[in-house]
């Protein structure tokens, strides 16, 4: 989500940027030579969730985290295991047997907390992968949907206080996103 929410900001401040240009550069034109701009705005987070692969990743990720979590659990019966055999031995080990048990359960505590570690990060690459691929989809649509409507600027709602009816074009970005998809 902070990768996500760090690419909006960037988006807004872009657009932004080019919007003051744009402005300014209009202003300086004289008034019979102006041609009136059309702009449209996105809540950009509406299209991310709405957006049909974005589902479709999501179900990628749930599948990648349960397989995660079933070896997860099974390092972790093994651990159990290991250290419910150790508790009902360790009275009559002998001291050398006792520390080698000891240490294997440690060795195996490590190997246990290393994966999960390991695993985590795993999923987090993953998650931030599947999120960069849908931005940069929704990212290429947002420009062939403007240069297809006409549009000069489209902006990210997060960066858009007040907006005319109609300016607000995140349900036909939507539709034009996911209807791109089925072609």
């Amino acid at each position: 989500m902070k990768v996500f929410l760090r690419c909006v900001w960037m988006v807004s401040f872009g657009v932004f940027l080019i919007s003051s240009y744009g402005f300014s550069a209009t202003a300086a034109k004289d008034k019979e030579s102006q041609k009136s701009l059309k702009i449209g705005y996105v809540n950009l987070e509406m299209v991310f969730d709405q957006y049909k692969k974005t589902a479709e990743s999501r179900e990628e990720f749930e599948k990648e985290r349960e397989i995660q979590q079933k070896e997860i659990a099974k390092k972790q019966e093994e651990l159990r295991k290991a250290q419910e055999s150790y508790e009902k031995q360790k009275d009559v080990l002998k001291p050398e047997e006792k520390k080698k048990s000891e240490e294997e359960i440690q060795r195996l505590q490590q190997e246990f907390y290393n994966y999960v570690g390991l695993a985590n990060q795993k999923l987090d690459d993953k998650k931030n992968q599947l999120i960069e691929a849908r931005l940069k989809e929704i990212h290429e649509a947002i420009k062939e949907f403007a240069t297809k409507e006409k549009y000069d600027f489209i902006l990210n709602s997060q960066a858009v206080f007040f907006g005319l009816e109609g300016t607000d074009v995140t349900e036909q970005l939507i539709r034009f996103l996911n209807g791109k998809e089925k072609k």
